[in-house]
């Protein structure tokens, strides 16, 4: 995929099932999603391969939202779906563009490593905006499964 890409790797005391389960339950995403100023308002989340994703989220800017579908769905190693932005405040206009994510789950001793990749972004400063949010999810998502905050 073209474009710029951005890479987070997280470990997490939590066994690959658990962390699997916390990226695929919409009643869990939606408490991680997004930086940590967002709120989830609105999300479904039909977790299958060509099953679809729609989340609307409020943060300081204002509202966003967002789409994609399920590509690989291997519990409870991988993840991939796309992502294009469908909503947002005049700062941040959706610009049509379809990226990739992938979860990569593996055990790591008693716990797991989390690979996260988002490619095909427009260009690196986009990469590094999205870095910081998807960052500061993924310390939601670890204070959900029991990390220190």
């Amino acid at each position: 995929m073209k474009g710029a890409k951005l890479q987070i790797v997280r470990r997490f005391r939590a066994s690959p099932e658990k962390v699997f389960a916390a990226c695929t339950n919409p009643s869990v995403m939606a408490r991680w999603f997004g930086p940590k100023d967002f709120r989830v308002i609105e999300l479904n989340a039909d977790v299958r391969k060509d099953g679809t994703f729609a989340f609307r989220m409020v943060g300081p800017p204002g509202e966003m939202a967002a789409e994609g579908t399920y590509e690989v769905v291997e519990r409870p190693t991988r993840l991939v779906h796309t992502w294009r932005w469908t909503d947002g405040p005049a700062a941040f206009p959706p610009d049509g563009i379809v990226s990739r994510i992938s979860y990569d789950f593996s055990a790591d001793g008693t716990g797991t490593r989390l690979t996260f990749t988002q490619e095909g972004l427009r260009d690196q400063d986009e990469a590094d905006s999205h870095e910081q949010g998807w960052d500061e999810a993924l310390d939601k998502l670890g204070a959900i499964l029991g990390e220190p905050a």
